[in-house]
């Protein structure tokens, strides 16, 4: 998908082509200075068919000192690209046996995109990204590529009016409403799939994959910056039976208000994920260790003192809480063990206990 940020440069790319006023040379120069900004390439070239030869007409990045360079035609990747007028990548040229690996190592071409620019229906050149880097190049970069080059392209025909120049910017300026669009699209697709994939469609907080990405990143801050936090594994008491007497759908309205209580719970910054049917995990910074484990805990218990005022019902809830501290060299799913099982513990000795490190909290 072609970003925002790709889009607002295609526009000046547009707006260059007016005050260009069609100079070909100005406008195939932009463009190559243009492809370093929208993709990863360290140069960036149009090379243009002069009989057997491909000429480097225009250059930037990395490939600015070679301007004007020729390579023959044959045993190259630009020349087999107007050949068989198709987009060619090499991930890695150096185990490509269609490039001139003596042309692209004096170049610094470790993987490259080439693109083919049409007069007409004849392939007369090549738009081609480099990067000194092996399987640089994205779709996505390959898709910006093939628009430029129909920018390009409808330059190099030296015969087109003043009225079909306009039409032509017209035609970008309907592809640009277009992009925009899909680029709206599917970002409304990313936040829809972000939250089926990593979000609990019941209660929208964290699933299990959604909390599992952050609290890795939790881990690697807590070893880096020597900070404290702690993983909390509470669930419902009794909540089958609740199930069971009043129905799924007054259970589902019963998970939703605790997962609202835990939120009203904890800062902001903190995690919280359901990753059971009643089950739900919180992840808090800690000022201290065994005392900061008991503050959230009680925090989490005194949610449940007053009773969850569902439709008709009154309910009284409670919850068992299992926690521990997060230590050098433990993994998540060490965490996820030891708070699962000291919640367990908890439940044993009664209800709105607490346990940490599989014994009752003091």
């Amino acid at each position: 998908m072609i970003e925002n940020h790709r889009l607002k440069v295609i526009m000046e790319v547009q707006q260059q082509m007016l005050l260009s006023n069609f100079d070909l040379k100005l406008f195939m120069q932009t463009i190559c200075d243009r492809m370093c900004l929208l993709t990863d390439a360290d140069g960036s070239t149009i090379e243009m068919l002069a009989g057997d030869e491909m000429v480097y007409a225009a250059v930037s990045g990395t490939l600015q000192p070679h301007h004007g360079i020729r390579i023959h035609k044959d045993g190259s990747l630009s020349g087999l690209c107007v050949t068989e007028k198709n987009i060619l990548y090499s991930p890695d040229t150096q185990q490509d046996d269609r490039v001139n690996k003596q042309a692209t190592m004096k170049v610094g071409a470790r993987s490259m995109v080439c693109v083919p620019l049409f007069e007409t229906s004849n392939a007369v050149g090549v738009l081609k990204v480099i990067s000194g880097r092996p399987d640089a190049f994205s779709n996505r970069d390959i898709e910006t590529l093939q628009l430029l080059s129909l920018a390009l392209g409808s330059e190099l025909s030296k015969q087109i009016n003043y009225d079909e120049k306009i039409r032509i910017l017209n035609d970008y300026e309907q592809l640009l409403i277009q992009l925009r669009s899909e680029i709206e699209r599917r970002e409304k697709l990313e936040r829809e799939l972000i939250q089926l994939t990593e979000r609990d469609i019941l209660t929208g907080l964290l699933n299990r994959r959604g909390f599992s990405v952050r609290i890795q990143d939790w881990i690697k801050r807590a070893g880096r910056e020597k900070c404290l936090f702690g993983l909390f594994y509470l669930d419902l008491n009794k909540f089958k039976q609740c199930n069971d007497t009043f129905g799924h759908e007054i259970g589902d309205l019963v998970l939703v208000e605790f997962a609202n209580r835990i939120k009203n719970a904890i800062r902001e910054s903190d995690l919280v994920a359901r990753v059971g049917g009643d089950e739900f995990v919180v992840a808090a910074w800690l000022q201290n260790d065994y005392d900061g484990l008991v503050q959230v805990a009680l925090q989490l218990i005194k949610q449940l003192e007053s009773a969850m005022l569902i439709k008709e019902f009154r309910l009284p809830m409670t919850t068992s809480v299992g926690c521990t501290q997060w230590a050098t060299g433990m993994t998540e799913l060490d965490l996820i063990r030891v708070a699962d099982q000291s919640m367990y513990i908890a439940k044993a000795n009664g209800t709105n206990r607490i346990a940490i490190n599989g014994e009752l909290a003091r």
